[in-house]
């Protein structure tokens, strides 16, 4: 009984381990011609500090909601930001008139579909999320926690 037990915890840890430090992709629409991303490039979208993706085309950033397991991961990887910060940074922002930030939704599917319907939109999702409906742009990993 002990040993199955024990078998049984660290089956459970790896899981939990593998899930948590998940390869994250920076996706977007899959006819979009973004030019070459990075995740500084990425970063600055979503904070409202560029408009447009290098190539020109304007850029519609989706993010997931607040809590979400991709969006804590996004936040740390790319933004470098706890979400509290992110919160005063766009409450800035929108105070002076500089933009809003950007659409919440609250599923890995409504994230693929808003993606998939919307030319110039980009977002994130775990990695293995991803299907044909969009096109990967970037794919970011922690390669601190591997």
């Amino acid at each position: 009984m002990f040993t199955k037990l024990i078998i049984l915890t660290a089956s459970l840890t790896m899981f939990i381990n593998s899930a948590a430090y998940a390869d994250l992709a920076i996706i977007g629409h899959p006819d979009s011609d973004t030019g070459t991303l990075d995740i500084q490039k990425v970063r600055k979208l979503f904070l409202g500090e560029r408009k447009a993706f290098p190539s020109g085309i304007h850029a519609t950033p989706i993010n997931h909601v607040a809590a979400s397991p991709d969006r804590k991961e996004f936040f740390s990887l790319v933004l470098s930001m706890p979400e509290s910060s992110y919160k005063r940074h766009w409450k800035r922002k929108i105070s002076v008139g500089a933009g809003h930030s950007p659409n919440e939704l609250g599923s890995h599917r409504e994230v693929l579909q808003k993606i998939a319907n919307t030319p110039g939109s980009i977002g994130y999702i775990n990695a293995d999320k991803v299907d044909d409906s969009v096109k990967v742009l970037l794919t970011v990993s922690d390669f601190e926690n591997i």
